[in-house]
């Protein structure tokens, strides 16, 4: 939950719903994808990017998906903070998180030091909002 606004409490007393709304409701309409629908992983991916355009565009207005030149890190970046949402549950249920270490480890570095910035760094990571 650190990457939507850090760590910060105020953050949370304003956005704590939402935010509980987010993180309960992706997971389940990623479970039904996977083990209802039986979704692959590159249809997963499609539904991911989707995703991220009605959250972070549609809904947060977040600039680093929607301003250029700052999307080009910001699309990848919000690519490898929503991918271990939707990808960790299905490799953690098939027992493929050792096939996938690298890619997991370098997902959690990501979304640590994102946390950080977010938390710590508003004036070095936000200057063009």
């Amino acid at each position: 939950m650190g990457t939507a606004g850090g760590f910060r409490i105020s953050y949370f007393e304003t956005y704590g719903p939402t935010l509980l709304l987010f993180y309960i409701g992706y997971p389940l309409i990623f479970s039904v994808l996977i083990f209802k629908l039986h979704w692959n992983e590159r249809s997963l991916f499609l539904a991911t990017l989707v995703a991220i355009f009605v959250v972070e565009v549609l809904f947060t207005r977040n600039p680093l998906v929607m301003t250029f030149p700052a999307l080009l890190i910001g699309i990848p970046l919000a690519i490898m903070v929503y991918a271990p949402l939707t990808y960790f549950p299905l490799w953690i249920v098939r027992k493929e998180m050792q096939e996938h270490r690298i890619l997991s480890v370098a997902l959690i570095i990501v979304e640590l030091i994102v946390m950080m910035l977010t938390t710590f760094g508003n004036t070095i990571m936000w200057p063009l909002s």
